[in-house]
């Protein structure tokens, strides 16, 4: 939370402050002092709910960037995988080709075949995983940017009340 939200403390003394206003309008029966009690209520209201707002928002951003990572974690692992086999089968090819040069000819090229096919499936696989971690960042991100919205909407409204209230001073 940024340091503007209210602490849950200002929104206890506004509910109070609402409270007591409220109070000693009805018992004085002065309506405004009683509509200024009820409008500092829907203020402390408004800054929990918009604080709520703002904690989540940023509860999504942080897990959207987890996953982000966690993607960009396992793509990697699959990346040196892939690397480490393609390694692997190369010096297999190698071996195969010291004991046969004809044999390990034909070998090698239907193993650089299935290596590059291989490769060509991983890129595929790692593309289609970055497209879905993208499109799960994405949708986190507009979730967090409504909840954003929402958040500064209920800031405007605190605001607005907090206008209100002192215009009936």
């Amino acid at each position: 939370m940024s340091n503007t939200t209210p602490s849950a403390a200002t929104a206890l003394v506004e509910r109070l402050r609402g409270s007591v206003k409220k109070t000693f309008g009805a018992v004085f029966g002065n309506p405004a002092l009683e509509r200024e009690g009820q409008l500092h209520q829907q203020k402390a209201d408004t800054a929990v709910e918009a604080a709520k707002l703002e904690a989540e928002a940023e509860r999504e951003q942080t897990r959207a960037a987890m996953t982000a990572r966690r993607q960009e974690v396992e793509t990697e692992r699959e990346r040196l995988a892939a690397q480490a086999a393609a390694e692997k089968r190369a010096q297999q090819a190698d071996i195969e080709r010291a004991r046969a040069e004809q044999q390990a000819s034909a070998t090698a090229a239907a193993r650089e075949a299935a290596v590059e096919r291989e490769k060509t499936a991983k890129k595929q696989a790692v593309a289609r995983a970055e497209q879905v971690a993208k499109a799960a960042r994405d949708a986190k991100e507009r979730t967090a940017a409504e909840l954003d919205r929402e958040a500064k909407r209920a800031e405007a409204t605190a605001a607005a009340l907090d206008e209100i209230t002192e215009e009936t001073r």
